[in-house]
């Protein structure tokens, strides 16, 4: 075939028996190089709609300048249905593969397939933001306080696009000059969305403006955007004459052009605040018992209802909080609410580190050492081959966009291993970030969590390019999650019992979250009873609870996938392990060695 989704040999040979190509494929007239499969190609399609997604993951259209850098997503309506139409074309077309036998190419097969199917369930529900590469599924509001092109897309010009050499620069330039355009398509959309009966609920709309303010404020040579262009220049080391150039350039454009653009944005959400709706739950929007079903389905990998899930959740928080109180009551801690004591016990003083620039800077070599001691344990854990060579960055989150960010979260690098990994840790409220929650994060986000996982993803080069760079929020969270306590078994807390309570304070954390998802989102709670109930239950501060709260009110379905994964990683263990001659880096390579996939499918392969 010599269309768009013409067959290389190479995997010809591997064992695919293909139909003809769909109708879609032929109409497209850019002829993409025949030596792609048609996995690739796909994701070619997807990518020319989604060029962010290409760029976070340092895909090769995306490095030394390439088109993908140059522009932003089309936030449009129209770009929107453009690319739910990517994600309906490649599965239908991938519908029509076969493939003989049981090799990787089966596995990439049913994982791209998984992708697609969940770019496409809710594809009838027009508001909000589609994509299946990232770990939202269906984003409800396309502008949040944690979400949306003035966080993501900053963020990834701040630390994930490459600026290496001068036509990177140049890309990247190009792409702050285009904020006017692309900013205008974000508020089309936003006013569509409205149009369609979607209003965020007002707690929402209340903490998106001061993010946008703070991108307004200050002198523009000053901008946190400016800075990481001047430090990633001078790292990668370009001439003082490009610098230079390139920040006068960029400081003009931040100020004439992308400034500007955020404004009109701002404007937008403050007109829109005296409608924000005061359901906190996506319940409340047009079709929003759907939308949260099929994210269930798809961020939580279940078949379970909300209600089972519900219950899980309280099944699970009453498992850990028995643990906790045997280890708080070692510590002469054993009247009151545990909620109460594991806070009273964070905010010893011995727990904390100084709220300052030196203990800040504290908290991140200790993190940093967490880390580090973490991989002396991969010679137990992983086969060699599966080792990864990926360097580990600990940052703290931007002072800019800290106020609604996680505690904590991970970006992977690049797919060439030139960028490494980032484990971002916040730093807005040294309260509540306890000395004694720091290795179980450090686990979890880094070594052997997200770090591991996502690293060893990246270097399978054999496989087809979506399934390196997709996401599965159950998998890749449930994962972590494991981790955690895949720490705990190996003895790392022998001698650190309160370090153990922020393990279990943590895994607690993520059972009430199946607990405050379902709450919210299906038995139509509160967003006070949902702080209420969390804080009560964890005992974590005020401020980092509300934030959670607010964060599951914008991602709904997201913040199920780490305790329902683990659960099924644990299952799943267990009966492999019942095997005879079965080790755990066998399990764990049979889990990690494909990289992110459906747990159905791993599942499929201990069965």
């Amino acid at each position: 075939m010599s269309d768009i989704f013409s067959i290389s040999r190479r995997v010809v040979l591997a064992g695919m028996a293909l139909s003809p190509a769909p109708a879609f494929a032929r109409k497209k007239k850019k002829r993409l190089p025949v030596d792609l499969g048609p996995f690739d190609q796909i994701t070619s399609s997807i990518l020319n709609h989604l060029p962010e997604s290409g760029t976070y993951n340092g895909v090769p259209d995306a490095m030394d300048g390439g088109p993908l850098a140059r522009k932003m997503d089309d936030y449009s309506p129209a770009g929107e249905a453009a690319s739910r139409r990517s994600f309906a074309e490649g599965r239908d077309f991938l519908a029509r593969i076969r493939i003989r036998g049981d090799g990787p190419e089966a596995a990439w097969l049913g994982t791209v397939s998984a992708i697609l199917e969940n770019g496409t369930r809710t594809a009838t529900i027009p508001y909000g933001r589609i994509n299946p590469l990232g770990n939202n599924a269906h984003l409800p509001y396309l502008v949040s306080q944690i979400g949306g092109p003035h966080i993501d897309s900053v963020n990834l010009m701040m630390e994930q696009q490459s600026l290496s050499t001068t036509n990177a620069v140049d890309a990247w330039l190009e792409k702050l000059d285009s904020f006017p355009s692309a900013f205008a398509n974000v508020i089309e959309k936003v006013r569509a969305d409205r149009a369609a009966g979607c209003v965020p609920p007002l707690a929402l709309l209340l903490k998106t403006t001061p993010v946008l303010r703070a991108f307004l404020d200050g002198k523009a040579s000053a901008h946190p955007m400016i800075a990481a262009l001047a430090r990633r220049m001078e790292e990668a080391g370009l001439s003082k004459r490009i610098r230079t150039t390139a920040l006068r350039r960029a400081t003009t454009s931040l100020q004439k052009r992308a400034r500007p653009a955020i404004a009109s944005l701002m404007a937008e959400i403050l007109l829109i605040q005296p409608l924000g709706r005061a359901e906190a739950g996506v319940w409340a929007q047009p079709q929003g018992e759907a939308l949260y079903a099929a994210n269930v389905r798809a961020l939580g990998d279940t078949n379970f209802s909300p209600d089972e899930i519900h219950k899980i959740g309280l099944d699970e928080a009453n498992r850990i909080a028995a643990q906790m109180n045997g280890l708080l009551a070692a510590q002469g801690l054993s009247e009151g609410p545990i909620g109460g004591r594991i806070a009273a016990l964070s905010r010893d003083p011995k727990n904390q580190f100084p709220d300052s620039d030196a203990g800040r800077a504290a908290l991140l070599d200790f993190v940093r050492q967490k880390a580090a001691d973490a991989e002396t344990a991969y010679s137990e854990i992983l086969p060699p081959h599966l080792v990864p060579r990926q360097k580990l960055l600990v940052k703290r989150v931007p002072v800019a966009t800290q106020a609604s960010a996680p505690g904590g979260f991970y970006d992977g690098p690049s797919l060439d291993g030139i960028r490494p990994g980032t484990y971002w840790i916040n730093l807005r409220d040294m309260g509540s970030v306890s000395r004694l929650r720091l290795p179980t994060l450090s686990y979890h986000e880094g070594v052997p969590g997200h770090h591991t996982q996502v690293s060893i993803a990246a270097a399978l080069q054999d496989a087809p390019l979506l399934a390196r760079i997709g996401s599965f929020n159950a998998f890749q969270e449930g994962w972590a999650l494991y981790a955690e306590l895949l720490m705990a078994e190996r003895g790392v807390y022998e001698n650190d019992p309160l370090g153990d309570l922020g393990r279990l304070q943590d895994e607690l954390f993520r059972a009430v979250r199946l607990v405050i998802d379902t709450g919210l989102h299906h038995k139509r709670w509160t967003r006070e009873a949902a702080i209420r109930t969390m804080q009560d239950i964890t005992g974590i501060a005020e401020s980092r609870v509300t934030a959670e709260v607010e964060r599951y009110m914008a991602w709904p379905g997201q913040a199920l996938g780490y305790k329902l994964g683990q659960l099924r990683l644990l299952d799943m263990r267990k009966r492999y392990m019942a095997k005879k001659g079965a080790t755990l880096a066998g399990f764990h390579a049979l889990v990690l060695g494909n990289g992110g996939m459906p747990l159905d499918l791993i599942e499929a392969r201990i069965a």
